[in-house]
């Protein structure tokens, strides 16, 4: 019996303990899967566990306590978690969109306007202040990011660029300044300050910009893709600290699937890619840092989308759920149609800007607004509006090109008023 007591004593501990460090459910785990072996190797019955000081109270049975106290207070530290989450998520969104004196992530973006009734963002301060256009690709490994970036990049002549790849490229970087500290920080697995990795991830946008206007050729006015950042809270704080001047996040993509769908994708990939952590043990691994640090940060990004929304009638910001389970063509689909709705912002505000430089000032007058966007870099808006007394069609063509989106044809169809 004095075994069988120490066994259950051992078994509760052991629970407990789990509770506090891993959450109810794997706690409780424990004891489905220890208290079987108790029972089988000492006769096990439901017997009162003695402690210094008397019996359980009201003479209660292990199994009773378990669940009793012990899930009692699994709940309450449960409980604080979400709490301290959302007090995490609550001030990093404030800090995503502080007060008027500072620029908030989406930089020098005024809030959203009407184009005859659609609602669209105004960009043309950032080609003047000469700010980068940032959307971040988020989700967790396997579920599809590179494919899609790919994609993205293909179609929309964005630039992907990955923090992971800038941070070993400059350790080699002949000349850089912290190549030494990105490499010791590499070598030892430790996290190269937040700083650093953003100064690299300026120098890299500046260049892909100059690039374009020193050749005259490619596409100006260009979409950053940030693919896997920010990762984490301190990756938030450190944008907020040195990128609004130099940036205007447009919103983020992030790809959802689900644990089981990515280790089976990871194990396929793993047969060719020859990565050292294509594997479950790594994946797995992977999957809960994204779950418990980078998930807080989507929150948080939709949370700064509702008190922009709150604010302003509409957000600056937009953040783009996709359901990454499907086929490859199935997430393009969705993938595309959220980059549209980026696009159609600059398409808009190259539009209205010639509409004023014609004398039409109001714009939200316009009637029967379509905006169509083919293959990312050619777009065609069809409007109707009153000139001298009579309705008119008018239909513009636009492509993408060095100096932005720039009109290439011109339609317009009168009707009696």
């Amino acid at each position: 019996m004095k075994a069988l007591v120490r066994a259950q004593a051992a078994v509760s501990m052991a629970v407990m303990s789990s509770i506090a460090t891993a959450g109810v459910a794997r706690g409780f785990s424990i004891v489905n899967h220890l208290l079987p072996y108790i029972s089988r190797s000492r006769g096990f019955q439901q017997v009162p566990l003695q402690f210094r000081g008397g019996a359980l109270p009201n003479n209660r049975s292990f199994p009773s306590v378990l669940s009793s106290e012990s899930a009692s207070a699994a709940v309450t530290i449960d409980k604080n978690h979400h709490n301290n989450e959302a007090n995490e998520i609550e001030e990093a969104a404030r800090t995503c969109m502080p007060l008027h004196t500072s620029l908030a992530i989406t930089g020098s973006i005024p809030p959203p306007r009407s184009f005859g009734g659609i609602s669209y963002l105004d960009t043309s301060s950032l080609d003047e202040k000469h700010s980068h256009r940032v959307i971040f690709v988020l989700g967790g490994p396997g579920a599809g990011k590179g494919t899609q970036s790919e994609r993205i990049v293909d179609t929309y002549k964005c630039v992907h660029l990955s923090v992971g790849e800038l941070l070993r490229a400059g350790a080699e970087k002949e000349g850089y300044e912290h190549a030494d500290l990105v490499k010791e920080c590499l070598v030892k697995g430790k996290i190269v300050p937040v700083e650093v990795s953003l100064g690299l991830l300026r120098i890299a946008m500046d260049e892909k910009a100059n690039e374009v206007l020193a050749d005259g050729e490619g596409y100006g006015s260009r979409i950053f893709l940030v693919d896997g950042f920010p990762r984490n809270f301190d990756n938030v704080n450190g944008w907020m600290k040195h990128m609004p001047s130099y940036t205007a996040v447009l919103g983020a993509l992030v790809y959802n699937c689900p644990i089981e769908v990515l280790e089976k994708r990871i194990l396929s990939r793993a047969e060719t890619s020859r990565r050292s952590d294509d594997n479950l043990e790594s994946a797995r691994k992977r999957f809960n840092t994204f779950r418990r640090e980078t998930l807080p940060v989507v929150r948080a990004l939709e949370r700064v989308e509702q008190l922009q929304s709150d604010e302003f009638g509409g957000s600056q910001l937009k953040v783009v759920n996709i359901d990454a389970t499907g086929t490859v063509e199935e997430v393009w689909q969705a993938t595309e149609n959220a980059m549209d709705s980026f696009v159609r912002n600059d398409v808009l505000t190259a539009n209205a800007l010639l509409l004023k430089k014609e004398g039409h000032e109001n714009i939200d007058t316009l009637k029967n607004v379509q905006v169509d966007i083919d293959n990312g870099v050619n777009a065609v808006v069809t409007c109707g509006r009153k000139i001298d007394g009579n309705v008119v069609e008018e239909r513009r063509t636009w492509q993408h090109g060095p100096s932005g989106w720039k009109c290439v044809g011109f339609y317009r169809h009168k009707s009696a008023a």
